[in-house]
């Protein structure tokens, strides 16, 4: 009887084990999905109906495999580039340019000598060959810091050493991904987004369900392009805008002050939190905040910007 009783509990606490690491790995997979995800973003219809189709899934493809970067700069990069190959200047499909540039992705050949890739797995990496050159690209990309959002803007200048070409590459990314839907934001998954820095009370302002849809919405879509650190949601704000009887946007759980944005502190002299509330005021209106203080005076006429002695070191974002 001993013995029967001996074996029904390791018996159940083997089925107990069982359970437990089924729910594990579940909860995992779970996760790896939705990491994926928030990697991949959305192709927008300009992206739909300007990248070739048979290219889309590579660009996607080549950026997530290789470091997880967005693939729409990746995408970008081509279109800047040559037009993902359709360009007919000398060197993309045979040759080199002038620069000696080579290719649908523009290597110079020491470049491709130590970053070409044999994408489509034919036993050539083939800088001529448009899927080669994508993950050749990815490569070169990835190994400058492409994959970590504070290191973005380095990576595209190590690609071609220019300020206008980083630009005019994030605008292009920018236009190729498509904005979340309205009312997608969901806080459990902002809370635990790898690219989102929270205080205890902006996270346990999510978990309680007190912030509005509209930010939920404006940090899923500032998540998935940069990482964006949170001082303040609601609790901890004070009542009333500093220095008037107003009643403060945060008090309605309206509000989002950031200090950070992809590594670099909120301040006068920060371009990449510059960068970011210039994105900010040029959002489809459906996710654009009604309400930003910021600290650069010229960005003040624009729709809802504002700046102060206040907001010199955050970017507020707000909606009445």
């Amino acid at each position: 009887m001993i013995l029967l009783v001996v074996l029904g509990v390791a018996v159940v606490a083997f089925v107990v084990a069982l359970l437990a690491g089924l729910l594990v790995f579940s909860l995992a997979v779970l996760s790896g999905n939705q990491a994926s995800a928030q990697v991949a973003g959305v192709p927008s219809e300009l992206a739909l109906a300007d990248i070739p189709s048979e290219l889309l899934p590579v660009y996607r493809d080549a950026a997530e495999a290789t470091c997880a970067m967005r693939w729409a700069v990746l995408a970008a990069v081509g279109k800047v580039e040559t037009d993902h190959g359709r360009s007919s200047l000398p060197g993309v499909r045979s040759g080199a340019n002038d620069g000696g540039a080579m290719g649908s992705m523009q290597f110079l050949a020491g470049t491709w000598a130590a970053y070409g890739v044999d994408g489509n797995n034919d036993g050539t990496a083939d800088v001529y060959d448009v899927v080669d050159a994508i993950w050749g690209a990815a490569n070169y990309l990835c190994a400058s810091g492409a994959g970590e959002p504070e290191r973005l803007r380095g990576a595209i200048w190590a690609y071609n050493h220019a300020d206008w070409y980083v630009e005019k590459v994030l605008a292009q990314a920018a236009a190729y991904e498509a904005a979340p839907a309205v009312g997608t934001g969901d806080a459990r998954v902002l809370v635990d987004h790898s690219n989102l820095s929270l205080t205890p009370r902006a996270r346990q302002d999510l978990l309680d369900g007190v912030i509005d849809q509209r930010v939920m919405d404006f940090l899923t879509w500032a998540v998935q392009r940069h990482t964006i650190s949170v001082s303040v949601l609601k609790t901890g704000h004070s009542q009333f805008v500093a220095g008037t009887r107003r009643v403060s946007n945060h008090w309605y759980g309206r509000g989002v002050d950031i200090y950070a944005v992809d590594g670099e502190k909120v301040s006068p002299g920060s371009s990449l939190a510059k960068a970011f509330a210039i994105e900010a005021t040029e959002l489809d209106p459906a996710l654009q905040p009604t309400e930003i203080g910021l600290p650069w005076e010229e960005l003040a006429g624009r729709p809802g910007v504002f700046s102060d002695a206040s907001h010199q070191g955050h970017l507020h974002f707000a909606w009445r």
